[in-house]
């Protein structure tokens, strides 16, 4: 299951947390065929990087402009052949690897195993709008690092250019009634992968570059 497995990241002119998040994930698995998605400028130190490491392992997919993190996953995970896929943040690091653990849960009508929170319809954390008392909430598998059936991704809402990229397609899963049956927790995960919330974010602000721009989507 191991040798079936794609990695995908996106990432935009955050070089440093590119190689980080790389490298760290490389020593755990050097021979992952990984994609990576790049939305960077042509001239900025990530391209030029990301130049340096493509090999018959790792491809690179230059856009020429910002697709956006969840459109980028789902650019990225139409394009590969392999059965499943590990999504993963340009700002994690994997401090050991849990795939094998991981992959040994999914079942063929898995959609996907990660960390699951939970979000409102809106795809704010749940209780952060007075609007969630009222409706309700919904489990929401984080793309910070999550492993996909390909296959099954396919079946409903692609991800999105959103705050929360994943959200439309767990309102999908939800309203049909299938979230205990096919997204899995996989409660141990800080152990294996440590995530830098906001890190991109924060790496971004902090070089005094803008906030990734661009009308959300919300259908």
């Amino acid at each position: 299951m191991v040798q079936d497995i794609t990695g995908i990241t996106v990432c935009y002119n955050t070089k440093d947390l590119m190689k980080a998040a790389y490298d760290s994930i490389r020593k755990s698995h050097p021979d992952m065929p990984i994609v990576i998605v790049n939305g960077s400028d042509i001239n900025d130190p990530c391209t030029l990087y990301l130049y340096s490491i493509r090999s018959n392992r790792t491809k690179v997919m230059a856009m020429g402009y910002n697709i956006g993190h969840g459109r980028g996953l789902d650019f990225g995970i139409r394009r590969i052949s392999t059965k499943y896929a590990m999504l993963f943040d340009t700002d994690i690091e994997m401090l050991k690897s849990p795939v094998k653990q991981m992959l040994k849960k999914m079942r063929e009508d898995t959609f996907g195993i990660g960390g699951i929170g939970k979000i409102g319809y809106d795809g704010n954390d749940c209780g952060r709008m007075p609007r969630h008392e009222k409706e309700g909430c919904l489990s929401y598998l984080h793309p910070h690092f999550q492993i996909i059936n390909v296959n099954n991704y396919k079946k409903y809402h692609r991800y999105v250019h959103h705050g929360a990229p994943c959200y439309l397609t767990m309102i999908d899963i939800h309203k049909r009634g299938l979230s205990d049956k096919i997204l899995i927790e996989f409660p141990d995960l800080k152990r294996y992968i440590k995530h830098y919330t906001r890190g991109t974010r924060n790496y971004r602000k902090s070089r005094g570059m803008p906030q990734i721009v661009g009308q959300w989507e919300f259908e």
